[in-house]
C-alpha cells in the first residue's frame, strides 16, 4: 500500500533549505577555484568528483526526503554519491585540461547521464519493499514516485527560472535609471549559485506540500498521453508502410535512424505514462485498442531497421562515441519492444498488465549499463579511439581524411594518445600532417587555425622568381590566390616556401601562373588560368621520363625558366626529358 502523504515536516523543510544553501556555497567555491586557478582546479579528476558529490547528494535528499523517509535513505544517498564521485573522478581523468575547449562536451554528456542515473536510482530505492521471498521493487510504487518526481521537476524548474528572470528584470529596470548596483550584485557568482539552489529547494518543498495538485496534474498528463499514443502509433505504422514502397536506402542516406530512435523513445515514454498501473485498465477490446496493440507489436521491426542502418555506418567508418550511444539506445529499445511483443503474443488483450515486470528488470539493467559507461568497464572514448585507429591502420580511412579535432577534443586522453600514435606512425614524412597534429595537441582547433589564416596575406609569403613582380600581377588573380589557399588548400600556409612563376600554356597573349609550394619532403604545383572571366585552378604533376632527374632539380629548372611548352589543351612543360602536365 502506497503512502498517502508526501508532505514534509517543518524541520525537514528547514533542513532542505540549509542543504540547498550549502550546495550553493559549495558550487560557488568550485567556480572560484576554476576562476582563480586554485590547486584543486588543476586536476580535472578532482573537480569532476567534487562537482558530482555536490550535485548528486543534495538532489537525492531534496527529492527523496518526506515525512515517511527512513533514516537509511541518508546512508543510501551518501553511499551512492560517493560511488558517483569515483566515477566522476575517472571521467575527469580522461579530460586533459579543466579549462580546455573539450570540457563542455565531456561535462555535458556526463551530467546528462548521471542525472538520469540519479533519478532512476532514487525511484528504485524509494520503491523497494519487503516480500515473503525477500526484497523486491514494487512497480506500482515506482510509477507513483515517477509521476510525482516528474511533476515536481517541471514545476521546480519553472519556478527557479521565473525567480532568476525576476532578478534579471529587477537589475535591468534599475540600470535604466542609472542605478547599477543591482546589476552588479545579481550577476555575481556569489549571488547566483545560492539564489538558484535555494529557489529550487523552496519550489520542491512547495510542490511536495500540495499533494492534491500533483495528483490532478498527473491524471491530466496520463489522459493526454493516452490521447497522444494512437497518434504516435499511427505515425510509426504509416511511416513503416511508406518505407516498404520507398525502400530503406533514403532513410540510411539521410541519417533517419536517429529520428526513428527518437520516435521509438517517445512512444516508450508515452506508452508507460498512459498505462501507468493496473488500476488504470484500458476499456474492453475495440478497433482502436486492437490497432494500438498491433502497432506496438510491430515496433521491433523499426528497431531492427534502424539498427541495421547503424551497423552499415559502423562498418564503413568505425565506431565513434555517438555511434556507440546509438548502439546502446538500439539494444535497450529492442529489449523493451521485444519483451512487449512477447507479452502481447502470450497474454493477448491483457498484455499491458505485464509491463511492470519488464520495465523494472530492464530499468535495473539500464542503470547498471549507464554506470558502466562512465567507468573503465565500458569507456566509449577508449573504444572509439581503438576502432578509429584500427580503421586507419587497415587503410579503410585515409590519413588525409582523419578528423583530428574529433580525436583531440571529443575523445579526451584516449584521443590524444591516438594522435601521438598517428604522429609517430604517419607524420614522419608528412610535414603538413605533423603540424596539424601538433596544433590540435596544443589545444588549437583546426577551425581556429582556419580563422587565424584569414588574417594572413598569402601574397606576403610569395617568393617570386626572376622577371615577375607582384605589382604587375592582376588584382583578380591575387584575390583568387588568397581565396584558394584560405578555403581550399589551407595546407599551403604550412609550406616552407612559395614560388609564383608566369607560364604560357595556351599559346596566346594571356599568361598563366604556376604556384610552387615547397615542403620538407615534397612539392605541390597549382596552375592558375583564366579561360573566361574568372581565374580557375588545376593541379599539375610530373610524368617522369627515363632521365633520372629529381623533383628538386626539376623545380629548380622551372624557377630558372629552363623549360619549353607544347600542346595539347594545356601545353605541357618539358624539362630535359621530363614532362610537367596539367591534370583536371
Amino acid at each position: 500500500m502506497l503512502s498517502k502523504h508526501t508532505e514534509i515536516t517543518p524541520f525537514q523543510s528547514k533542513l532542505l533549505l540549509l542543504i540547498a544553501l550549502l550546495q550553493g556555497l559549495t558550487l560557488l567555491l568550485l567556480h572560484q577555484a576554476i576562476d582563480f586557478n586554485w590547486p584543486i582546479a588543476r586536476s580535472p579528476a578532482v573537480m569532476f568528483a567534487c562537482y558530482t558529490f555536490s550535485i548528486s547528494m543534495p538532489t537525492l535528499l531534496t527529492y527523496g526526503v518526506n515525512n515517511s523517509t527512513p533514516s537509511k535513505h541518508f546512508w543510501y544517498a551518501t553511499f551512492f554519491s560517493l560511488m558517483c564521485s569515483c566515477l566522476g573522478a575517472y571521467v575527469g581523468s580522461q579530460v586533459s585540461d579543466i579549462s580546455g575547449s573539450s570540457l563542455g562536451y565531456h561535462s555535458f554528456n556526463y551530467t546528462v547521464i548521471m542525472t538520469l542515473i540519479t533519478f532512476k536510482v532514487l525511484l528504485f530505492t524509494k520503491s523497494i519493499v519487503k516480500h515473503s521471498q525477500g526484497w523486491r521493487i514494487n512497480y506500482a510504487a515506482v510509477i507513483d514516485h515517477a509521476s510525482k518526481l516528474a511533476i515536481t521537476l517541471i514545476f521546480a524548474g519553472l519556478f527557479t527560472l521565473m525567480v532568476w528572470l525576476i532578478f534579471v528584470l529587477w537589475a535591468e529596470l534599475f540600470a535604466v535609471i542609472n542605478i547599477t548596483v543591482f546589476e552588479t550584485i545579481f550577476y555575481e557568482p556569489w549571488f547566483i549559485y545560492p539564489m538558484i539552489s535555494i529557489s529550487h529547494a523552496l519550489a520542491v518543498i512547495k510542490v511536495k506540500n500540495n499533494v492534491t495538485v500533483v495528483k490532478t496534474v498527473n491524471r491530466l498528463i496520463q489522459a493526454l498521453s493516452l490521447s497522444l499514443l494512437p497518434l504516435l502509433i499511427a505515425l510509426s505504422s504509416l511511416f513503416l508502410m511508406t518505407l516498404m514502397i520507398q525502400g530503406l536506402q533514403p532513410l540510411w542516406d539521410n541519417g533517419g535512424s536517429a529520428l526513428i530512435f527518437i520516435l521509438l523513445t517517445l512512444i516508450l515514454l508515452t506508452l508507460n505514462t498512459a498505462l501507468q498501473n493496473d488500476k488504470d485498465k484500458l476499456s474492453a477490446p475495440n478497433s482502436l485498442y486492437i490497432a494500438l496493440t498491433l502497432g506496438v507489436l510491430i515496433l521491433p521491426i523499426y528497431v531492427g531497421i534502424s539498427g541495421y542502418g547503424l551497423y552499415n555506418r559502423v562498418s564503413q567508418y568505425g565506431l565513434s562515441v555517438d555511434r556507440l550511444w546509438g548502439i546502446f539506445v538500439c539494444l535497450f529499445l529492442m529489449a523493451y519492444y521485444a519483451c512487449y511483443s512477447t507479452v502481447i503474443v502470450k497474454y493477448k488483450t491483457l498484455w499491458y498488465q505485464h509491463l511492470g515486470n519488464i520495465n523494472t528488470r530492464i530499468g535495473v539493467l539500464l542503470v547498471i549499463a549507464l554506470l558502466a559507461s562512465q567507468s573503465p568497464l565500458l569507456d566509449f572514448k577508449k573504444i572509439s579511439a581503438s576502432s578509429q585507429m584500427a580503421y586507419i591502420n587497415s587503410g579503410r580511412i585515409a590519413v588525409e581524411d582523419i578528423d583530428l579535432n574529433y580525436f583531440a577534443f571529443s575523445l579526451g586522453i584516449p584521443g590524444k594518445e591516438a594522435l601521438i600514435s598517428l604522429k609517430n606512425t604517419y607524420a614522419q614524412n608528412d610535414t603538413v600532417l605533423q603540424k596539424r597534429i601538433d596544433r590540435v595537441l596544443s589545444g588549437e582547433t583546426e577551425y581556429a587555425q582556419q580563422q587565424s589564416h584569414k588574417n594572413v596575406n598569402i601574397i606576403d609569403k610569395l617568393d617570386s622568381s626572376i622577371g615577375l613582380l607582384m605589382v604587375e600581377l592582376p588584382k583578380q588573380l591575387l584575390v583568387a590566390l588568397q581565396s584558394h589557399v584560405q578555403n581550399t588548400h589551407r595546407s599551403l600556409f604550412d609550406s616552407t616556401k612559395l614560388n609564383f612563376i608566369a607560364v604560357d600554356l595556351y599559346g596566346d597573349s594571356q599568361k598563366e601562373y604556376l604556384l610552387i609550394a615547397h615542403f620538407d619532403h615534397h612539392f605541390e604545383l597549382i596552375l592558375f588560368y583564366k579561360p573566361q572571366l574568372n581565374w580557375e585552378t588545376a593541379n599539375m604533376h610530373f610524368a617522369m621520363g627515363q632521365n633520372p632527374f629529381t623533383e628538386a632539380q626539376l623545380i629548380d629548372a622551372l624557377l630558372k625558366q629552363k623549360f619549353t611548352s607544347q600542346p595539347p589543351t594545356f601545353k605541357e612543360i618539358t624539362v630535359g626529358e621530363q614532362i610537367l602536365r596539367v591534370t583536371q
